[in-house]
């Protein structure tokens, strides 16, 4: 009776950690479509990879296809992207990298939010992020700031306080600048 329980319980253990196995192994060939520095040093070297990458973390890539228009760049590369954090873009080609960049610089000049947020960027012209640079990699950085974010400046700084000073006549307490 003990030994057939002790077989079970075993048999029991030796399955929970197979099928465990078998999730995590899946879940890390899977993996949201992160790349590694390899990888992405490996596939920039193609010139007719229209494929771009976001640098998220020390080495992970994200991976986006050829975007086809802004409206597209807004909806697949600014929305899922970490906030508060410079991001570095690669790509092969040109067309991929104005539409991004372009997208970026005017949602920057504008001021509008996006996504509950403010974007800002400028082309990168080091090898911050990419070991073997060449001249047919174009990258740029960017920053995704959340509303509400210390970071976050709406351009407007009003004081209130006790109104004594020049800019007052009289005491009182009032809105200043």
């Amino acid at each position: 009776m003990k030994r057939s329980l002790l077989l079970t319980i075993a048999a029991i253990f030796c399955l929970t950690v197979f099928a465990a196995g078998a999730f995590a192994a899946e879940k890390t060939t899977v993996s949201d479509g992160l790349l590694t520095h390899q990888q992405v040093d490996e596939r920039l070297q193609d010139t007719e990879n229209a494929a771009a990458y976001v640098k998220i973390d020390e080495d992970a890539y994200k991976v986006y296809p050829a975007f086809k228009d802004k409206k597209a760049v807004r909806k697949e590369l600014l929305k899922n992207l970490p906030t508060n954090k410079v991001l570095y873009f690669f790509t092969t080609s040109a067309a991929t990298f104005d539409l991004a960049f372009n997208v970026i610089k005017d949602l920057e000049k504008s001021g509008r939010l996006y996504d509950n947020s403010r974007y800002m960027g400028g082309r990168d012209d080091t090898d911050a992020g990419a070991e073997n640079t060449s001249d047919s990699i174009h990258k740029f950085w960017f920053m995704k700031i959340p509303r509400g974010s210390a970071v976050y400046d709406d351009g407007v700084n009003v004081g209130i306080g006790i109104g004594i000073g020049r800019r007052h006549r009289g005491g009182g307490i009032g809105i200043g600048w």
